[in-house]
């Protein structure tokens, strides 16, 4: 199985995550089955490809009585071919109280190996992501502790699992926010990018009309974001191409 590229999918009946999956829950459905999916995930090293390409969005795929909805559709696939998938979505529900999941993969001709997934050192500048990955060890440790009265700083938890798989847990977990935290920094770049080259444009279209210093000061401005910006993605693109290299030689 360690060489092969897996997707599967269909009704889990049970979600990744209680706080972004569900709607008008009061308690959370099926621990013991969520705890033997994300072993199953690690030891498969399968990733929710929805819940990566939409990482703070609220969406359901099931609908119940008395409004509840929860997310309990989803593909699975293995890293490797994640880099294939050009979209996810959940589709509308039909003459069902389940709505349609959908992907889709696009293979080039080119054969590739396994992706590379390297952790972005810049992050831990980042005081919203450091808080995030403290809420994620919490919220792992909380997940699996057999006695939750105990002080995990005076006391020596127990936990349903071993400490591997708890450590595996927390990796995956600390994992998945650094990919959805980058990609969102990732969407909000390119964002600004468009936004200061239009800035720009106009400012050029501006500088046709009257060429006051004013006005290139302003441009001036402008292009030092820019500049800031872009060299901040240079820097990534160096780090992934390293990572690659290390592994690729």
């Amino acid at each position: 199985m360690a060489n092969s590229s897996i997707v599967v999918a269909g009704d889990w009946n049970v979600v990744q995550d209680y706080d972004m999956d569900t709607l008008h829950y009061r308690n959370e459905n099926n621990p013991q089955s969520k705890a033997k999916i994300h072993e199953v995930m690690h030891e498969l090293d399968l990733l929710d490809i929805w819940r990566q390409q939409h990482p703070f969005d609220n969406r359901y795929s099931w609908r119940g009585p008395n409004h509840k909805q929860s997310r309990l559709d989803y593909f699975m696939i293995t890293s490797d071919i994640e880099a294939f998938v050009v979209s996810s979505d959940i589709g509308i529900s039909y003459r069902s109280d389940h709505s349609p999941v959908l992907i889709n993969l696009r293979f080039s001709s080119q054969i590739r190996g396994k992706g590379t997934w390297k952790f972005n050192n810049s992050l831990l500048r980042e005081t919203e992501f450091i808080d995030k990955v403290k809420g994620d060890i919490k919220t792992v440790i909380e997940e699996y502790e057999s006695d939750p009265s105990m002080d995990i700083e005076t006391e020596d938890k127990q936990f349903n699992i071993s400490y591997q798989l708890l450590w595996d847990m927390i990796k995956m977990k600390v994992r998945g926010s650094a990919i959805s935290f980058s990609s969102f920094q990732k969407k909000e770049g390119n964002k600004k990018e468009k936004e200061l080259l239009y800035k720009i444009s106009l400012l050029d279209e501006k500088l046709l009309e009257n060429n006051l210093p004013s006005v290139y000061q302003e441009r001036e401005g402008i292009e030092l974001e820019l500049k800031i910006l872009r060299e901040k993605n240079v820097k990534g693109i160096i780090t992934r191409a390293k990572a690659r290299w290390q592994v690729e030689g």
